[in-house]
């Protein structure tokens, strides 16, 4: 999405993080063990107590008491529901905003300010995932090796809510503190190149088109797109634009809640504690209840503490929430150009065997229904993946020639590039041009000599990345700039605060009948001080 400004180093961790509607999740790997990705799954349940509840992922809930912000697990389960602030991730993209609003009161997020809701929690996020790094890898390791955080977004959000998200993670105390890159992606990208992967072989081929379909608690995300490559990595591009609702699994939370209150709310001993425990049961898609201290009763389907969902009950719970899924889904692939293949379903209630087996009937014989394993850690996973990626995309950076930049603030490689092919037409009428920046620090003393290698390959073929044993050195290339007035030499100030040199410059190449001749372009004018030293 954005990530031309990755840079490459020889050890880096990259961090991802999926910034949730109701839960949200953090993932790390070290780039020199790229297959090792570690989520975190220990999360704090009080200011002082660092790890506690485990869990994939932790709530997306915020509370400021006593001067204090409390998060996820750290918030009391007894703490009084109006001083619980959720659900804010939605009021960062005000076309959605008056969505969630209606659906959840406005009340949950507590008339504050969305930028720092989301900050705070981010905060909170990246202090325990530095703590978390500190206590696998060493306090040593942490300090000395760089960070890139990857964060995920919605495909239906605007460019404003996606940098509203951006300057939040920046602002972010636990992110900030460490000056690391902050790159955003797509959540259904990031989704889609975890199941992929994991799904392999999943018959799907460059060309194939896909749904994928992010079920979350709170919102479903849709996007349709076309394989454009498979390896090292999943690249795709859209085919059909981004839809969503609000429709996901703490939907069905609420109608579970409603539906077991009337169906034994009035039996001796339940309570909210009841309740509460029944609730988790039931988002972990465990279909028998536990109801302890509620006396067995046949007629109501309790038996030794335990009450069984009927399938015509899971019916009436899911169904509306599942059509909805259902009507979005079809909505996609009738409005695709292009055939769709499968349909990919990811996240919590992605999990769903229900809503896959409801999917599979609901939509064209030929269109495959998929469930990667660990749907719901998918768009963190792959934010991972896609970070990673970007780092090394062919697995053999790592071989190329680097340098660290300081007028950009990182590091670069030397890549080949030809200026003239095997089988090109020459004249001596017709020059080749090859363009280049020459930059060096000021500090160093006044530019003289302009120099370059040229290589000559074998093999007719693209440039490769980085020179291989059929690539030979040709020749020096050398132009004096001595005689140049300094004051028409370019700077700029560096990324480090010092003053660089920066002359964008043209070789020209004319290949005479027995040798070639070499000329220098530099602010529209000529220099012919060029000498060639071949070898």
């Amino acid at each position: 999405m954005d990530f031309e400004k990755l840079t490459i180093n020889d050890r880096k961790i990259i961090v991802g993080i999926d910034f949730g509607t109701t839960y949200s999740g953090v993932a790390w790997a070290e780039t020199p063990r790229p297959d090792r990705r570690v989520a975190i799954t220990s999360w704090p349940v009080s200011a002082t107590i660092r790890e506690g509840e485990s869990s994939e992922k932790v709530p997306t809930k915020l509370r400021y008491h006593n001067d204090a912000v409390e998060w996820g697990f750290s918030i009391p389960s007894n703490a009084p529901p109006d001083s619980v602030i959720e659900w804010f991730k939605l009021d960062l993209d005000p076309s959605i905003q008056s969505m969630g609003a209606a659906v959840n009161g406005s009340a949950s997020r507590g008339g504050r300010n969305v930028d720092k809701l989301v900050t705070d929690y981010i905060s909170a996020l990246g202090d325990h995932l530095m703590y978390t790094l500190r206590e696998k890898l060493g306090e040593g390791v942490v300090k000395s090796t760089p960070l890139e955080f990857v964060v995920t977004v919605p495909a239906i959000w605007s460019d404003l809510a996606k940098d509203k998200t951006r300057q939040a993670c920046q602002r972010a105390a636990g992110l900030s503190a460490t000056k690391a890159p902050i790159h955003l992606v797509s959540e259904p990208e990031a989704a889609a190149i975890y199941a992929l992967h994991g799904l392999d072989p999943h018959g799907l081929n460059v060309g194939d088109s896909f749904v994928i379909c992010d079920a979350g608690g709170g919102t479903v995300d849709l996007i349709s797109y076309t394989i454009t490559n498979l390896k090292p990595i999943l690249e795709v591009q859209e085919a059909t634009p981004g839809t969503g609702a609000l429709c996901g699994s703490t939907f069905l939370n609420m109608r579970f809640a409603k539906f077991l209150k009337a169906k034994l709310g009035r039996e001796e001993g339940f309570d909210d504690e009841l309740l509460a425990d029944a609730m988790e049961r039931f988002e972990k898609t465990t279909y028998t209840i536990p109801v302890g201290g509620l006396a067995n009763n046949k007629a109501l389907g309790i038996s030794r503490g335990r009450y069984a969902l009927k399938a015509s009950d899971i019916q009436t719970i899911f169904e509306p929430v599942v059509l909805e899924v259902i009507k979005l889904v079809q909505g996609q692939i009738a409005t695709s150009q292009v055939p769709i293949r499968a349909v990919l379903l990811v996240g919590g209630f992605g999990a769903s065997h229900y809503l896959k087996s409801r999917l599979r009937h609901a939509v064209a014989p030929g269109i495959q229904i998929m469930q990667p394993p660990n749907a719901w850690l998918a768009v963190v996973h792959g934010a991972v993946m896609k970070g990673l990626a970007q780092c090394a995309p062919d697995g053999h950076l790592t071989q190329v020639r680097k340098h660290w930049c300081g007028l950009d603030g990182c590091w670069k490689v030397y890549t080949m590039e030809w200026f003239i092919r095997r089988g090109d037409a020459v004249s001596e009428n017709e020059p080749f041009y090859t363009n280049f920046v020459w930059t060096g620090p000021v500090s160093h003393g006044r530019i003289k000599k302009v120099k370059m290698d040229i290589y000559a390959d074998r093999t007719a073929r693209e440039a490769p990345l980085a020179r291989d044993e059929n690539v030979a050195l040709l020749c020096h290339v050398e132009a004096d700039v001595g005689h140049i007035p300094e004051n028409l030499l370019q700077r700029r100030k560096g990324n480090d605060g010092q003053w660089y040199y920066e002359l964008s410059c043209k070789i020209e190449a004319v290949f005479l009948s027995a040798s070639t001749q070499y000329t220098l372009l530099y602010n529209g004018q000529r220099y012919n001080s060029v000498t060639a030293e071949y070898v």
